[in-house]
C-alpha cells in the first residue's frame, strides 16, 4: 500500500524495468545501480591547453550545440550502447515493450548529469533514481504513521522535507548520522542541530522522539544507505562528504 501520484508510481515502475533490463543483458550486477552501468571515467585535461587552437575549438563545439537542450537517460543509453556493439537491433525491447514505448522512457526520464547535488530540491523530481527510491521508503513511512495517527500526510511532514533530508544525507554520510540516532551522549544535540537545517522541520519534529528521529530510522536502514551510497558513487562529484 502506498500514497505515491501516478507519475511516481510510474518512475519507480521504469527504475526497476530498466535495471532488470540491465541485468538481462549482463550489464549490471545485483546489488549495482542501473546509472553506474553506463557511468564513465573522468578523464583528466591535458596540460598546456588553452592555447589558441583550444578556443577555436571550443567556439567551434559552441556554434554546433542546438538551440534547444537535450534530455538523454543513462538507462537507456546503455542498453543502446549494448546494441551498437553486438548488433542485437532489438535489445531494449527484450521486456516486449514497443519502440514508442522505449522512446517515452527516453524522453521521460531526467538526465541525471544535469543534477545540481548543490541545490536542496524542492520536489521528487528533483533528485535521482537513487534518492528517489529513498523518498518511496519515507513515503511508506509517512503513510503507515498518518493511518496510526489519523491525521493529514502534511501535518507529518511535507515532500519537499522528505527530499531535503535525502539530499542533505546524501551529500554527507554523517548528516544526523544513524549512529548518533541510537546514542544517548551530547551527540543527540547535534543531530537536533541537523535536523532544524532542514526545510519543513522545527523544534517538536527535531526533538529527540520527535518525527525527525523517525525519518532518520528509514534513512539509517540498510537499503537507504545503499541507495545512497550509488548516489554518491554514480555521481562522484565535489559536494558529497563521506
Amino acid at each position: 500500500m502506498n500514497d505515491l501520484s501516478p507519475y511516481e508510481l510510474a518512475r519507480l515502475e521504469r527504475i526497476k524495468r530498466n535495471e532488470e533490463r540491465l541485468r538481462s543483458l549482463g550489464l549490471m550486477k545485483d546489488g549495482q545501480s542501473a546509472l553506474s552501468s553506463s557511468a564513465k571515467p573522468k578523464t583528466a585535461s591535458k596540460s598546456g591547453g588553452g592555447g589558441l587552437g583550444d578556443a577555436l575549438t571550443r567556439r567551434k563545439k559552441q556554434k554546433a550545440a542546438p538551440s534547444v537542450p537535450t534530455r538523454s537517460s543513462k538507462r537507456l543509453k546503455a542498453l543502446s550502447d549494448y546494441e551498437n556493439r553486438s548488433g542485437v537491433a532489438d535489445a531494449v525491447h527484450l521486456d516486449g515493450e514497443s519502440a514508442n514505448e522505449a522512446a517515452d522512457d527516453e524522453q521521460v526520464d531526467e538526465d541525471d548529469e544535469k543534477i545540481d547535488y548543490t541545490r536542496m530540491p524542492a520536489e521528487p523530481e528533483d533528485l535521482d533514481d537513487d534518492e528517489f527510491q529513498v523518498y518511496v521508503s519515507l513515503r511508506a513511512w509517512r503513510l503507515q504513521r498518518k493511518n496510526e495517527l489519523e491525521v493529514e500526510p502534511y501535518k507529518i511532514c511535507q515532500n519537499r522535507t522528505l527530499c531535503e533530508l535525502i539530499r542533505k544525507r546524501r551529500n554527507d554520510s554523517q548528516f544526523a548520522s544513524s549512529d548518533s540516532v541510537h546514542d544517548d551522549s551530547s551527540n543527540d544535540e547535534a543531530v537536533e542541530s541537523d535536523l532544524l537545517s532542514v526545510w519543513g522541520i522545527g523544534p517538536s519534529k527535531a526533538a529527540k522522539g520527535g518525527f525527525g528521529w523517525e525519518m532518520l530510522g528509514v534513512l539509517g536502514s540498510e537499503e537507504s544507505a545503499d541507495f545512497l551510497a550509488r548516489s554518491r558513487k554514480n555521481n562522484d562529484d565535489d559536494t558529497t562528504t563521506e
